[in-house]
C-alpha cells in the first residue's frame, strides 16, 4: 500500500483472495445499454406529451437539451441510488455483476457511489472517452469507477 491506498497489485491479490472474477467489459457494456435504455425510457414516459408534439429531429434535440439539467440528475441519482443500496443497477443485475468498494470489498458507501455516479455522467457527455479506459487498466476500471474507488466484479 503507497500512501494509504491500495494498488491494482494490491487490489488484484485482494481479489484472488476472495475469489472474486473482474467484471468483462462485455458484460459491463451490455449492463451500461441495459440501463441507459431503462432511464431513457422512463425520461421519455416522463416528458411524453413534450416528446410526442416533437416533429422533426431538431425539436427532438432543442427538447432533449432544454430537459438537460433533469435528465443529467435523473441519470446520476438511478445510478447513486441503486449502486449506494445494492451495489448494482439494474442492467448489472441482469448481467450478473456489482460494484464493490476496493478497500471493504462491500457495496460502496453513498458517498463513493454518488462521486461515480457524477463521474460517469460527465463521461458520458464526453463520447465515454473515460470508459475507454477500461480497455487498458487491468481491473477493467473506468475513470469513474476509479474516481470512486470502486471495482466491478462477477456476482455469483
Amino acid at each position: 500500500m503507497e500512501n494509504g491506498k491500495l494498488s491494482t497489485d494490491n487490489i488484484i491479490e485482494k481479489l484472488n483472495r476472495e475469489e472474486l472474477k473482474i467484471a468483462s467489459i462485455y458484460k459491463r457494456a451490455i449492463s451500461m445499454t441495459i440501463d441507459d435504455f431503462l432511464v431513457s425510457f422512463l425520461i421519455i414516459i416522463a416528458f411524453y406529451d413534450s416528446f410526442i408534439n416533437a416533429k422533426t429531429y431538431e425539436e427532438i434535440m432543442i427538447l432533449t437539451d432544454k430537459l438537460f439539467i433533469f435528465i443529467f440528475i435523473a441519470y446520476s441519482l438511478y445510478h447513486w441510488i441503486f449502486v449506494a443500496l445494492y451495489g448494482k443497477t439494474i442492467g448489472k443485475m441482469i448481467m450478473k455483476i456489482k460494484v464493490i468498494d476496493v478497500e471493504s470489498f462491500d457495496k460502496p458507501t453513498h458517498f463513493r457511489a454518488l462521486i461515480r455516479s457524477i463521474v460517469r455522467n460527465f463521461d458520458e457527455m464526453f463520447f465515454y472517452l473515460g470508459m475507454l479506459y477500461a480497455i487498458i487498466d487491468p481491473l477493467n476500471r473506468a475513470i469513474h469507477d476509479i474516481a470512486g474507488r470502486v471495482v466491478v466484479v462477477e456476482d455469483n
